[in-house]
């Protein structure tokens, strides 16, 4: 079956979303990793259990390396986005190209879809959704779409309220870490452990988001010879 030029192969830019996708997840565990070395620390020097300078020399190293990691996979995950979004704006440009599938979305909304409030709820979904319908009109879409929004809200959702709501007046200064209240040490514990579950559920929008990726590109790739 040949097809018009306009049609290009998507393999390239699929293994490249997969791969930053990785790399961000990676990042992310490894903050989370700090986070709770931090706590431990914390909880330890206020329990009496590590020493003073103990506390200090672990609290100068890994409070930089957590707000690096952080900042660092924030910046990946930036990346993906670019990516993503020529990912995007590849596979519906061949979609629309064979397939008579229509789409709800023009273009642009690629992007826009985005960063537009409220409706950034749900476009991003409803244009991949298309996208995975066009590639598949037999399959009629994927239940890995809905699933992956899903995870990915209620991963910003957790993310943001463990920040919001167990941060505000916790200090881990080595001036101030005897005068800490048991209150503040669990509220420590709870943002440590809000902050692993929000993990936990970009891990998962993480592999939906790649397997909806591969799934499509996949598809794709059998309407013309593979090159990226």
């Amino acid at each position: 079956m040949s097809h018009p030029t306009a049609f290009r192969a998507v393999r390239g830019l699929a293994t490249a979303v997969v791969a930053l996708i990785a790399v961000a997840l990676v990042l992310e565990w490894a903050g989370v990793t700090v986070r709770w070395l931090g706590y431990r620390s914390v909880s330890g020097r206020y329990e009496g259990t590590v020493s003073s300078a103990e506390y200090n020399a672990t609290r100068d190293v890994l409070m930089p390396l957590e707000v690096g990691l952080w900042l660092l996979s924030l910046l990946v995950m930036l990346v993906v986005f670019i990516v993503l979004v020529g990912w995007m704006l590849r596979t519906q440009r061949n979609a629309r190209t064979v397939s008579p599938v229509s789409h709800h979305l023009s273009a642009p909304w690629a992007f826009w879809g985005w960063v537009v409030p409220v409706v950034s709820l749900w476009f991003p979904p409803l244009f991949l959704h298309d996208i995975a319908k066009a590639s598949n009109p037999q399959q009629r879409g994927t239940p890995l779409v809905p699933l992956w929004w899903i995870a990915w809200l209620t991963a910003w959702l957790t993310f943001w309220a463990g920040t919001v709501l167990t941060t505000s007046g916790i200090s881990d200064d080595h001036d101030t870490i005897q005068t800490l209240r048991d209150s503040e040490v669990d509220s420590l514990f709870t943002f440590s452990l809000l902050r692993t579950v929000a993990a936990l559920l970009f891990l998962a929008a993480g592999i939906l988001l790649s397997a909806t990726v591969l799934k499509i590109s996949r598809a794709q790739s059998h309407w013309t010879p593979a090159r990226s």
